[in-house]
């Protein structure tokens, strides 16, 4: 199959999966928030809310489908690959836009329903869990050394390696495995992938560090099974986090083992490379329905439902369709999702700010030094 197809259905896969991580939506936040919006557990079973949820699927399907066919089919006649690139963006737009629609007329129908006078306006905080961070994750940060140990190696390689380098080094491979980009030889070049194994590794710890770390929302009506549940949510998110940070690492040093010539079978970067990106995509869209924001989702044994209120509505703290937090009188850097699974940054520190501006400036310095 023509390289060029494959792209293509490489990346008709991640718009796929973009779709159904929306259609999906509803099933993996917390129980009782809807599209980024707080609603109390015993009115999401209503008409009018399930409604809500059929119109924003319907719409999603009717618009992100068709789409999904014809950017492929566009892409490939134009014969500019780069044009699915910028498809990726649009496409992540379109969806945003049909979602922040059906987040507004989620807002409405709370308030014509008076609904945001049904919270209890208490906050629990576990303290103990705040003083015993470590104990709350099945894997210790001592298990990063095997991906450090990983680095070592790629990185003593290249320096082995260094004085046996052609004078023209290969760097990117085609999917059928033949060369198809090379570089000048420099010490640079040598160490440009243990570089990016490295930031990898700094990337992936920050997230695990936060996904056990960060601030957990407790059900104010049944703290002790919404604690046994943010653990367990915390738990194996951390676990998946190391895993993936191993796959990675492991997938580089292959890489650099190719650029140094040490291995000559160049067909196993596509094989790693899928093994790495399945893991990625799919194990995560398992854990966030089986699992839950927060370990929503999670049926356990003796578990008490606590559906029927909530504890203080904060959705004015929310901005941009509730996917942004922004409180200044909040210390904590890193909350929950209202959206999807995971954190995300506290908007109204200046540090928090800082986190979410700064990929933005990297990406524009990216572009005008590639220029």
């Amino acid at each position: 199959m023509p390289e060029k197809m494959i792209t293509i259905l490489f990346y008709w896969f991640t718009l796929l999966i973009l779709l159904i991580l929306q259609i999906l939506t509803p099933e993996i936040t917390r129980k009782n928030i809807l599209l980024g919006v707080k609603i109390p557990g015993d009115k999401m079973k209503t008409e009018e809310v399930k409604n809500i949820i059929k119109g924003f699927r319907k719409e999603t399907l009717m618009v992100g489908v068709p789409a999904l066919i014809l950017t492929p089919i566009l892409v490939y006649y134009l014969e500019y690959i780069y044009i699915f690139d910028i498809s990726i963006f649009l496409y992540l737009g379109l969806l945003f836009t049909i979602y922040l629609r059906w987040n507004k007329k989620l807002k409405k129908l709370k308030e014509e329903n008076d609904w945001r006078y049904l919270s209890k306006g208490v906050v629990v905080v576990d303290m103990k869990f705040s003083r015993d961070k470590a104990k709350t994750t099945i894997i210790s940060r001592k298990w990063f050394i095997i991906p450090i140990l990983i680095i070592v190696i790629s990185t003593l390689l290249s320096i082995k390696m260094y004085p046996f380098l052609p004078d023209k080094v290969a760097t990117h491979w085609d999917w059928k495995g033949n060369i198809d980009g090379y570089m000048d030889k420099s010490m640079f070049t040598a160490l440009l992938i243990p570089m990016r194994q490295f930031l990898m590794a700094i990337v992936l710890y920050i997230t695990y560090y936060f996904s056990i770390t960060a601030k957990q929302q407790i059900n104010s009506r049944n703290p002790e099974d919404s604690l046994r549940r943010n653990i367990i949510f915390r738990k194996v998110w951390s676990i998946y986090f190391i895993i993936l940070l191993v796959l990675i690492e492991v997938f580089f040093t292959v890489v650099n083992m190719l650029v140094l010539g040490i291995i000559k079978y160049n067909a196993l970067i596509n094989i790693l490379g899928g093994i790495t990106f399945g893991f990625a995509i799919i194990v995560s869209v398992i854990l966030s329905i089986v699992v839950g924001q927060g370990g929503d989702r999670l049926k356990l044994k003796d578990s008490k439902e606590t559906l029927s209120d909530y504890d203080i509505d904060d959705d004015r703290l929310w901005k941009l369709g509730n996917t942004i937090y922004y409180n200044p009188e909040d210390v904590s850097i890193f909350v929950e999702k209202r959206v999807g699974v995971g954190w995300t940054i506290n908007a109204g520190r200046p540090i928090g700010m800082a986190i979410m501006i700064l990929p933005i400036i990297i990406a524009i310095l990216t572009i005008i030094v590639v220029k």
